[in-house]
């Protein structure tokens, strides 16, 4: 069947923060760009929830009242990678019915799983938008000598991270406002003097004249590049991406073809269609940590051929990638709520604390509301920043998760949440490989974990654990059923490495390189002229911290490679100021 092509410059695969990174720094960088601008279609898998395309959807003043109603709203946006088939017995089935014979693959499950080298709580994010529809907008920078590494010179990442911060909106000074931020503040800063305590960075902006948030997100990113008309970015929902189709012309491979999928098309015999081939000048996959590889496998790469289940080596070496899925990182987590003490409770109740305040405390008399502070006083987002010594990333604050609701008896301006996220070194063992027999529901290869934390990484956990009940016993004490608990494998996140980057040698091949990577550091694939990767899954190094900005200034980069490769002659692209023409660029350049 002979499908039917769609031509564009930028093929981008995925409408997360990262996908919407590239899109916007190809068609609109910061230093402006002309008027005609190259074709970019995105296609992503979910559906549009929103009415604004990849809008975060706490934005709604119905859970910013109800922090805790927004749990489900996780927990349906998330969809478990890989479920180990159960094995055990239904007991009480009546004998007349069909039961599983021994371990079967049924409801989803992935019989490929060992289940003590799963991460249990990984999950993706099927949706425009991604995880930024739902994510915390914790945007911390990476520490220098204690995260990542040095594939690009300081004042390379410094200005990387200033153009993301600017992108996503990243401040400091949100919750400025807050009564509890500043109690919590102060609380911590006289406790830990020497820990540099202070407000959590978040992608927000506080609306003015209210006790709300605007919670950034995919959208914040793209800004216009969806509205107008017509609309600069093509965006393309409930189409999935299923393979990629290479061609090799006077040694030189690039991607020919994409195939997508119309997911929601209905197949007439009018018109059969319901895939078409999509022919790009250049392609970037961002579909995160997980399904950013899949595509890859699918495509007909493949890894190290250390393992059976492999089988052969590709016959084109191009396809040939050691490191893919490999040098996997995920954050240990720990958590824990706390209900202020009773001491820090009289600091509310009788310091003068601003306006708002002061006539909340006239409107309700001591009967009517004894903690005296307004009840949308918007909850605190607090960070004790990662070091050597402590190479963990903490939020104290109050979110919505999966887990951590407050019981209906506690007043929720009193609970404040510890969540800890622990180092992890990266290992080449570590890694999500692909199944050639078992597909996902989406017909795509089955992923499957063999994660083990090593001796260090278990340590700096249990240190970490200690620093959380330090920290939480200064506040108050656990709220019962929230007493200081690891989280299980996988519910940070934030895995990375899956297909990580590494600075290109000018001493060495694309081939030597991708022993020990995926992709060089603009995130361009080894070996393939036009395929690029954006992600969590790029980031090198180990990682403590919440590592979305991060991997935007990957996309920055990777996209301004693509931008010099569209018009190597500034045609469509030209600076304002040529003397600061590539200032994201690195010394290797």
């Amino acid at each position: 069947m002979v499908l039917p092509e769609v031509p564009c410059d930028v093929l981008v695969i995925g409408s997360g923060p990262i996908g919407a990174t590239y899109a916007k720094e190809i068609l609109e960088p910061k230093k402006g760009a002309l008027p005609t601008s190259p074709k970019i279609i995105m296609v992503e898998s979910g559906a549009q929830e929103s009415k604004i395309p990849g809008d975060h959807k706490k934005n709604a003043v119905t859970f910013q009242k109800d922090i805790d109603a927004f749990v489900h709203i996780i927990k349906g946006s998330l969809h478990v990678s890989s479920v180990p088939t159960r094995v055990d017995p239904n007991l009480t089935l009546p004998p007349v019915s069909w039961s599983p014979r021994g371990k079967q693959n049924f409801n989803g499950q992935n019989q490929e799983q060992d289940i003590y080298s799963n991460l249990d709580a990984n999950a993706v994010s099927r949706n425009v938008g991604g995880m930024s529809t739902h994510w915390t907008c914790a945007t911390p920078r990476q520490l220098e000598g204690v995260e990542g590494t040095d594939i690009f010179d300081r004042t390379t990442w410094n200005k990387l991270y200033a153009r993301a911060e600017e992108l996503i909106s990243t401040r400091k000074d949100v919750l400025n406002s807050s009564i509890r931020q500043r109690l919590v503040l102060e609380i911590l800063r006289d406790a830990f003097p020497d820990r540099n305590v202070g407000p959590l960075p978040l992608a927000a902006k506080k609306v003015e004249g209210k006790n709300l948030i605007t919670w950034s997100s995919s959208s914040t990113v793209l800004g216009d590049l969806l509205s107008g008309n017509p609309a600069k970015l093509d965006l393309r929902d409930q189409h999935i991406c299923e393979k990629l189709e290479f061609e090799t012309v006077q040694g030189v491979t690039k991607v020919k073809y994409a195939i997508v999928k119309d997911l929601a098309k209905p197949r007439s015999p009018r018109d059969p269609h319901d895939r078409i081939k999509i022919k790009p000048k250049y392609v970037v996959i961002a579909g995160g940590p997980i399904l950013t590889p899949q595509l890859l496998y699918n495509s007909g790469f493949r890894p190290e051929f250390d393992d059976p289940d492999e089988g052969e080596p590709p016959e084109k070496p191009f396809l040939s990638l050691p490191a893919l899925g490999r040098n996997l990182i995920e954050q240990t987590m720990c958590f824990c709520q706390i209900v202020l003490k009773d001491k820090w409770v009289r600091e509310l109740q009788t310091r003068y604390w601003g306006e708002e305040c002061e006539a909340h405390r006239k409107k309700f008399d001591k009967d009517a509301d004894p903690l005296r502070i307004p009840f949308d006083d918007l909850d605190p987002q607090v960070t004790l920043p990662v070091t050597a010594q402590t190479p963990w990333h903490t939020q104290i604050h109050r979110d919505a998760f999966s887990y951590g609701a407050v019981p209906p008896a506690i007043d929720k301006r009193t609970i404040v949440d510890l969540r800890y996220f622990g180092r992890v070194q990266p290992r080449w063992r570590n890694r999500v490989k692909f199944s050639k027999k078992l597909t996902d529901a989406f017909g795509l290869p089955q992923p499957t974990f063999d994660v083990k934390l090593s001796k260090e990484d278990r340590n700096v956990t249990h240190k970490m654990m200690e620093d959380m009940e330090a920290v939480a016993g200064k506040m108050g004490g656990y709220l019962p059923g929230s007493e200081p608990q690891f989280l299980a494998p996988g519910l940070a996140l934030h895995v990375c490495g899956t297909t990580v980057a590494q600075r290109r040698d000018p001493n060495k091949s694309d081939a030597d390189q991708k022993n020990e990577s995926c992709c060089d550091e603009t995130s361009k694939i080894w070996g393939v002229e036009n395929l690029y990767v954006g992600g969590l899954n790029v980031i090198p190094g180990s990682n403590a911290s919440n590592p979305t900005l991060t991997a935007m200034c990957f996309a920055i980069k990777g996209a301004e490679a693509i931008r010099k490769k569209l018009n190597p002659t500034k045609g469509l692209y030209e600076a304002e100021d040529d003397s600061q023409d590539d200032v994201l660029a690195s010394d290797s350049e």
